[in-house]
Order: C-alpha cells, then structure tokens, then sequence
C-alpha cells in the first residue's frame, strides 16, 4: 500500500496541529468517570498485593538479589511445578531500547529465576506494533524477531537458554477465535496467538510507559500484543470501548486461566507520548516491582508514572509532546488510515482521560466493574527503604489510597 506521508511525517503533522492540544481539556467526562468511581461498592474481601524494590540508579548489576526478593514477596511459586512450560509476554511494540521495550536485565533475571524455581521450557516472545511489523494473510513487512534483535533483548533469551516466539511466524491461521469471559465489548471474536496454548504459565513482563492513546501503557495493556492484525484494527476503531477492549483481552480464558504475574521494570519510565517515543526519565531510585493482581500492578505502574512526569520530566516536555494526548483521536484515526488505508470518518473517536485519580482511567473502571466493586485497598509490601525515596514512597502511596 501506497502512501504519500509516512508515518514520521504523519506524527510531524501532529505536532504541527498541536496547537489544539493547548487548549484546557473538556473534564466532563473524567469528573463523570471519577463520580462513577465513587458510587461503584467496595469488595471488602480483595486486598490485592504487590511488592516492590528501589534499584539506586546506575546499580543494576548489583541488583539480582532485589530483583529475587520482589517476586518472592509478590508469589509464592506454588502454581510452578517442577518442568512446566512458562511464556514470558514481552512489551515489544518497536525496535527501540528500553523503556520503550521490556527491561533487558529483568528479562535475564527473571528467567534465570524461573530455572531456580524449576521450570523447565522457557518461551519469550511478542509480535510488534503494525507501525513497524504490518502482517495480513498474503504479505508482511518487518519482523518481530529483528525487533527483537535491535532492543537488545534477543541476545538475552539465546544468551539465557530460552526460547524466543514471535507470533506472526506461526502464520496467518495460528491463531483461535476466542471471546473474554463474562459481559465484554467486542462485536467479533479476539484472534489470539496459539503460543499461549503451549504454556502451563504465562507471565507478563511490562515497563512504565506513557501512551498517547491510552495514557498510560503497562500491564494491562500488553495483552495487544497476543492479538492477530485484524483483531487491532477492530480494537483501534472500539471508540469509546477503547480502554475497555483491551483490558478484556487479559480475560480470554486461555490467557486468564495460565497468567500468574505480571513484573515492570522502572529504573527508566517513557514519561511523555509513548509507546515508542518520547521523554525518558532516569530517576536516583528506580521501582522493580510484581504482582499476581493485574489491578495491583496497573495501579503502581500508573503511580510510578505520575511521579515520573511531575518530579523527573522537564516543563517543555510535559507542555509539548506531553499535550498530544489531548488529540488522542485524531492520531489513532491517522494510525489506523496510514497502517490498513481506512478512512478517518471510519474509526469512532476515543474518549479523553487526563489523569487525575488513577482508579478512574477507564481500563481500570472496567476491570473493576467486571469484579463488581473496587479493592479495600493495596497491600504494598517494599522490600527496601533507602534513604532518598521517601518522597517517591509517599506519593505512589497517595495516588494507591486515592479511591479510599
């Protein structure tokens, strides 16, 4: 397919109309959102839990056993039996090195963990965004696997015995139709990789990234990636069930039933546009944190996010490229025209969410609503305190407390 623009000059020209981006953002519907928070009942009985670490910069190759100590303070393991398959989902939307992509040193660590604890076949693996991997039944262009190769993460799996999957080698057909448990938002079947099959576990290895589209792009969101390609236009057209599509992916039985964490790594966090590009942040502390309760990790994600973006990210960056998510729909409209050559008045716009109270992004609600009520609180167990972090500590603790 032919275009006059690529897809550079297309992001150029967005920057070019930001202008509209300046303007005050309409905060009808996020104050009807959080209203909607506040009517929504509390489960009295989920408390979910989530363990973390403060990685001082620059330490990470001292950092092992910090690394070893969150996941065994987020799990106990005992959903790994001796020589089980686990799947690793990556965060590799591009080519680009993290924060842009999952955490190199996280990814050995925890596959060397995964030895220690017993299993035995060991599958990492993605399939890229359609602005760099655009694949259909008759004809590709890219390749996850040298995504994966450019990031630096494939010398990591070879390096470390494990098994590198990208899905769109399988082929065209290697993917089932499936629906999300309970009441959802998709009209057609979700086309989901095969891979997910030959795991007896699957764990999610997420990073702390804005998201020009959705805000804020971590564990929930890393489920886009077990989708074929017409399962993403129709998730990139869902309009106002945007943010609630892809929370339902992680609710596919064949996902839901074999996820068993779900790991970040922010000792960088994209803190501005996302999900390839934008302001990288490198704080004194970097948080390494788990959880077996998506909500959980989403919830510090977002955070860890927010502190990032006010504390670590300068004024130009946060009033220019950090603005361009308030045109949010006309991008995605423009991505979808550049990527399948579908017309603008084709793809219904997306709802706007500024952050505010964290429980109210709207991927969250949904996750939420599903359950039937918010969690009583999250049981936030840090596996170290070191000196300079306690103004980190206390606002991630504020935005986790938020929805009390």
């Amino acid at each position: 397919m032919d275009h006059e623009w690529s897809r550079r000059e297309f992001l150029k020209f967005t920057g070019a109309v930001a202008g509209a981006a300046l303007l005050p953002a309409c905060a009808s519907g996020m104050k009807k959102a959080e209203a909607g928070l506040g009517e929504m009942p509390v489960d009295a009985n989920w408390t979910p839990r989530a363990a973390s670490a403060w990685i001082p910069k620059g330490a990470i190759g001292d950092a092992d056993d910090l690394f070893k100590k969150t996941m065994e303070a987020s799990t106990d393991f005992s959903w790994l039996s001796r020589g089980d398959a686990v799947f690793i989902k990556l965060a590799l939307n591009s080519a680009n090195p993290y924060p842009a992509t999952s955490d190199p040193w996280a990814l050995a660590s925890l596959i060397r963990l995964l030895r220690e604890k017993g299993a035995g076949r060991i599958m990492v693996g993605d399939s890229s965004g359609m602005e760099t991997v655009h694949w259909t039944e008759k004809e590709q262009k890219g390749a996850t696997r040298e995504c994966c190769k450019k990031s630096g993460l494939l010398a990591v799996i070879e390096e470390n015995g494990a098994e590198a999957v990208f899905f769109e080698e399988a082929g065209y057909d290697a993917f089932a139709p499936l629906y999300p448990n309970g009441a959802h938002h998709w009209e057609e079947p979700l086309w989901i990789t095969s891979a997910v099959d030959e795991a007896d576990h699957i764990i999610y290895l997420a990073r702390v990234s804005s998201h020009v589209m959705g805000d804020i792009t971590s564990g929930m969101k890393i489920g886009v990636g077990f989708l074929r390609e017409d399962s993403r236009k129709a998730f990139h057209q869902g309009g106002e069930a945007f943010y609630a599509m892809y929370e339902e992916i992680n609710q596919v039985p064949a996902i839901n039933a074999r996820l068993r964490l779900v790991v970040s790594s922010g000792t960088k966090v994209l803190s501005t546009f996302g999900p390839d590009n934008g302001h990288v942040t490198a704080p004194s502390h970097g948080l390494v944190f788990a959880s077996e309760d998506i909500l959980a990790h989403e919830l510090l994600a977002y955070g860890w996010l927010l502190y990032n973006r006010a504390f670590e990210t300068g004024f130009l960056d946060v009033g220019v490229t950090g603005r361009l998510t308030r045109i949010r729909s006309f991008i995605n409209k423009g991505f979808v025209w550049y990527t399948w050559d579908d017309g603008f008045s084709k793809t219904p716009k997306i709802p706007l969410f500024i952050a505010g109270n964290i429980y109210a992004h709207p991927a969250v609600m949904n996750h939420m609503q599903r359950r039937g009520g918010r969690p009583a609180g999250i049981d936030w167990e840090r596996v170290n305190a070191p000196e300079g972090t306690e103004k980190m500590t206390a606002y991630i603790n504020d935005k986790l407390t938020a929805a009390g």
